[in-house]
């Protein structure tokens, strides 16, 4: 899905809302006629801010890596634009351009619901339904979508302990991420409960993550993660590597990450 998806996971209510909503939270802003994908600007400008944030390389090496960086996230932007088109063509409906027609799009595909009002649109949000359910995929891209859902299950389950653990960390002067003392890892106290709210997960989803991160080595536990009570605390060990590979605190699409 675009960028622009994410303004439709921002909601007032699960219940039915205007759709005139989001105009108003946004007055200053023509909302409706905003580009679907973002645009990523100048190399110019990444070049400009990776120098800014970056200290003890030299100029050129900063430039190298912003180039690298820029290119990996504008080839990340058209391959997703384009298997966005395909699968447009796919299910008989036309390619958004712009935020008021993604919302259409949506409207169509069954991810947002609509009803008509005293002459008003009023919308409401279905985006819990997995893209399985509305998109025509074919083998390879199903295996490439369960995979991409399961990379993002493990990214919200690691923002989810960072946040709910009240993990502290730092950046270092190349802009790693380096939890207090250059530990490899950080207990914290948590529960499923809190860590799948937080997430925005059914708090099963979240102990079949960790367990699959506990078989990877990325968690540990002294509890029976398979049984453990949802609401109950526990202390989770995770490491360094698979809390500083989700620095971000919201799910980013891939040409942002």
């Amino acid at each position: 899905m675009p960028c622009s998806i994410e303004l439709f996971r921002t909601v007032p209510s699960l219940n039915p809302f205007p759709a005139s909503w989001w105009a108003d939270v946004f007055p200053d802003e023509d909302i409706w006629n905003e580009p679907v994908w973002c645009d990523p600007g100048d190399v110019d400008d990444w070049i400009a801010e990776a120098k800014e944030h970056h200290y003890g390389a030299s100029d050129e090496v900063i430039e190298k890596e912003a180039r690298e960086e820029y290119d990996r996230a504008t080839g990340e932007r058209s391959d997703r634009i384009a298997a966005f088109t395909i699968h447009c063509e796919r299910s008989g409906l036309p390619v958004p351009h712009t935020v008021r027609d993604l919302l259409e799009f949506l409207l169509a595909l069954g991810l947002y619901r609509g009803e008509a009002r005293d002459g008003q649109l009023f919308v409401a949000p279905q985006l819990y339904i997995n893209p399985f359910d509305v998109l025509a995929f074919d083998k390879l891209e199903a295996i490439e979508e369960a995979a991409e859902q399961r990379g993002d299950l493990e990214e919200l389950t690691a923002i989810a302990v960072r946040r709910v653990g009240g993990v502290e960390y730092e950046f270092d002067s190349e802009g790693h991420f380096r939890l207090p003392g250059g530990a490899s890892s950080v207990t914290v106290s948590v529960s499923l409960a809190a860590l799948g709210e937080h997430a925005g997960l059914p708090p099963q989803v979240v102990r079949g993550m960790l367990l699959e991160l506990a078989e990877d080595g990325d968690v540990s536990t002294p509890v029976d993660l398979g049984s453990f009570p949802l609401a109950e605390e526990f202390e989770l060990t995770a490491t360094d590597d698979l809390l500083g590979g989700y620095p971000n605190d919201e799910l980013l699409p891939p040409e942002h990450a």
